[in-house]
């Protein structure tokens, strides 16, 4: 079975295959530590990344911290 959905990633289409928050991170090769994650607007904690469900054209925002100054 094809898990495969679509996304809207900081506003760019993403093909998912996998169906959690977790799953999304790993595939873009994002660290666990220093982002934030939003979906539809609401933030998630990540604490809750793994249970996260996502399904068909939810937006998904990922803040970055950027040391500098």
């Amino acid at each position: 079975m094809n898990n495969e959905i679509t996304l809207y990633v900081n506003d760019h289409p993403l093909s998912l295959v996998g169906t959690t928050l977790a799953d999304l991170l790993e595939q873009l090769d994002k660290p666990t530590q220093g982002i934030a994650v939003a979906i539809d607007h609401e933030v998630v904690p990540k604490s809750r990344w793994a249970t996260t469900l996502l399904a068909d054209n939810m937006n998904v925002f990922i803040f970055e911290s950027i040391a500098g100054g």
